[in-house]
């Protein structure tokens, strides 16, 4: 199934726009305890999932968010927008498009589409760190990924399959006051997968066709209550002996001027592609009820 990402990026801020000044579904969480949306959808930081719920609804409530993407990089360009909905702080249910235009050296004009659907339960623990409760928040998810454009570079560089699941298990804490009184929030995922660039090349490939576990690993610094400084890590696996794949990183800034709106700017690399190193920046607005 294709889908138009114009219409996709209209349909999120519409949804999010019509319900950001209703008060009675969602609300009750703290500034960023519902994550913003990561590159698939999920509730997270820019690059990696969290343990944390998406949306403001607490254990008695239904939040919601939506996002708007764009990664901009030497040769290409990443565009991605999608919606999420956290129900009663325990479960998410989360659908994305990303687009991968080809601007520069390779084939340049074309485009490759992903489709992604998430789901995320969280487990156990608590994000907010205090005296009764030291764990973490702790998830399980899932982000079932379809490739739309297979055919046309993903397989001709020996991707095996045009969709796959990743599995991950993410803890997630923020610390109060922790460095020089200023709150600390840290993550980490663990994540089974065989996607080739986040499955924008397929899933597996010749040097390998199997499930491998990969670290991704985020933290930031909240310089007051509405910016945010960090940077994250993601291992991603190395299946394709035509484009071989290294880890991508960032480092963000966050400006969250309420608990509805949060809009992130970093710089980011995700490592060589297609024989040249991929480096720019990433730039994302959320809405968030």
């Amino acid at each position: 199934m294709h889908f138009d990402l114009n219409h996709w990026i209209c349909r999120a801020f519409a949804c999010c726009l019509a319900m950001t000044p209703v008060t009675a579904l969602a609300g009750g969480k703290l500034l960023a305890t519902g994550g913003v949306s990561q590159i698939e959808g999920t509730a997270g930081g820019g690059l990696t999932p969290w343990a944390l719920i998406g949306g403001l609804g607490t254990e008695d409530e239904i939040g919601a968010s939506a996002f708007v993407t764009r990664v901009g990089l030497n040769d290409y360009r990443l565009d991605a927008a999608g919606i999420a909905i956290g129900l009663f702080d325990r479960v998410e249910i989360s659908i994305a498009q990303q687009q991968f235009i080809l601007n520069g050296r390779v084939l340049p004009g074309n485009r490759i589409r992903q489709n992604i659907f998430g789901a995320k339960l969280r487990v156990f623990g608590d994000a907010v760190f205090d005296q009764d409760s030291a764990l973490p928040q702790v998830a399980i998810g899932l982000q079932h990924k379809r490739n739309d454009d297979f055919g046309f570079i993903p397989a001709a560089v020996g991707a095996k399959n045009a969709s796959g699941t990743d599995f991950y298990v993410a803890a997630t804490k923020l610390y109060l006051g922790a460095v020089a009184g200023h709150n600390l929030l840290l993550g980490g995922t663990l994540r089974a997968t065989k996607a080739n660039q986040f499955g924008l090349l397929g899933f597996g490939g010749d040097r390998k066709n199997s499930y491998s576990a990969h670290f991704e690993g985020s933290a930031g610094v909240f310089l007051t209550d509405h910016w945010v400084i960090g940077a994250e890590y993601r291992d991603k696996p190395d299946n394709l002996s035509a484009s071989r794949e290294q880890a991508a990183k960032d480092a963000f800034i966050a400006f969250l001027p309420s608990k509805r709106v949060a809009v992130i700017a970093a710089y980011v690399s995700l490592g060589e592609i297609a024989g040249f190193r991929q480096r720019g920046w990433y730039l994302s607005l959320n809405l968030i009820h």
